[in-house]
């Protein structure tokens, strides 16, 4: 009669080996990540330096594993906590922007900007169309009657034009609400900016509620057109145009882009497109806060050019600043940020 073997003990199972593995991975990557935030990269080993790439890749496979399954949010949330800080130690200082402050904020300004405008050129092309479009039809239409300008505008604004027209004297230029000297220059050119620049965060947090966004450019487009008109029946239209234009032609456009970057950065909400709500969101803010930033140096310079310029130069002079600034703003927005992308180092 044989005798049965002994049976072997059962081997572990593959799974629990592997998971072993795989805990012991992972524990040895935070470990590591542990080092350096206590000590810093130079107190890893040769052999730590060396394991990091692999421990990284490993990790990385496991997150989109847990993040396919979805069995797990809490590992996965905790995963992705260690494999941020493994990132940053594997790419320390590779993507790192080497130029100094003033060299980023030129090319934030005179690149990205720009790129940003053209890409975005939809909101603003709408705003723009809006703003302009009413400015013409109210002008065309005071300039055919002077009493719809009434109707146009706030009735107390237009009173108070006409009264400064008719009291300008024959041969005398005429300053609108511009009749501050020379010396007050500079209180006036700080009180401007201050009020230019709380109308552009206006502006933008309209921008965040596109049926206030669209009154507020409606009216802003009657009072240019009509106001315009309404001195153009007192033989004063060119006067008054190169006082508007001399600061307004940098500060119409600015208050319209910050508007456009409410507009960019609400749209996520209502049209995420293939991305969520939230991705979407962040996506628009980053794109808003490019288009809201140059909005504040913009204003601050139509106030200089509002304080000192506007006021007391002569109309030839008023007209040649509306001309350069609109030309200098055409070449930035179309021109800026075209060609190779400087070195960052």
């Amino acid at each position: 009669m044989s005798s049965t073997p002994p049976v072997p003990p059962p081997a572990p199972a593959p799974s629990a080996a592997r998971k072993s593995r795989r805990d012991e991975g992972l524990e040895r990557l935070t470990r590591v990540c542990a080092k350096v935030d206590g000590s810093g990269v130079r107190s890893l080993s040769v052999e730590e330096v060396a394991a990091l790439p692999r421990l990284y890749r490993y990790a990385a496979t496991r997150l989109a594993h847990l993040e396919t399954s979805g069995r797990d949010p809490d590992a996965a949330r905790s995963l992705r906590a260690v494999l941020a800080r493994a990132h940053g130690v594997l790419f320390h200082r590779v993507e790192r922007d080497e130029r100094n402050v003033l060299q980023r904020c030129a090319d934030f300004l005179l690149r990205e900007v720009p790129r940003t405008i053209r890409a975005e050129w939809r909101p603003l092309a709408l705003s723009f169309g809006l703003l302009y479009g009413l400015a013409l039809a109210s002008f065309v239409a005071v300039s055919a009657n002077l009493d719809l300008a009434w109707s146009l505008l706030d009735p107390a604004a237009v009173a108070n034009e006409i009264q400064q027209l008719q009291s300008t004297p024959e041969g005398q230029p005429f300053r609108g609400n511009f009749i501050f000297g020379l010396e007050e220059s500079p209180m006036f050119a700080g009180l401007i900016m201050a009020h230019n620049m709380s109308v552009g965060v206006l502006f933008f947090a309209a921008g965040l509620v596109p049926p206030l966004f669209a009154w507020a450019i409606a009216t802003n487009g009657l009072m240019l057109g009509t106001y315009t008109a309404v001195a153009a029946h007192w033989g004063r239209g060119t006067e008054i145009s190169s006082i508007l234009w001399c600061h307004g032609v940098i500060e119409l456009q600015a208050i319209v882009l910050a508007g456009a970057a409410g507009l960019v950065l609400v749209r996520g909400l209502f049209f995420p497109g293939a991305w969520t709500r939230a991705h979407a969101l962040r996506l628009g803010a980053r794109k808003a806060w490019t288009l809201l930033a140059p909005v504040f140096p913009l204003l601050f310079l139509a106030g200089l050019i509002e304080g000192f310029v506007s006021p007391h130069a002569p109309t030839g002079v008023r007209m040649m600043v509306a001309a350069v600034s609109g030309v200098a703003l055409l070449a930035w927005a179309l021109l800026g940020g075209r060609g190779s992308a400087p070195r960052s180092s």
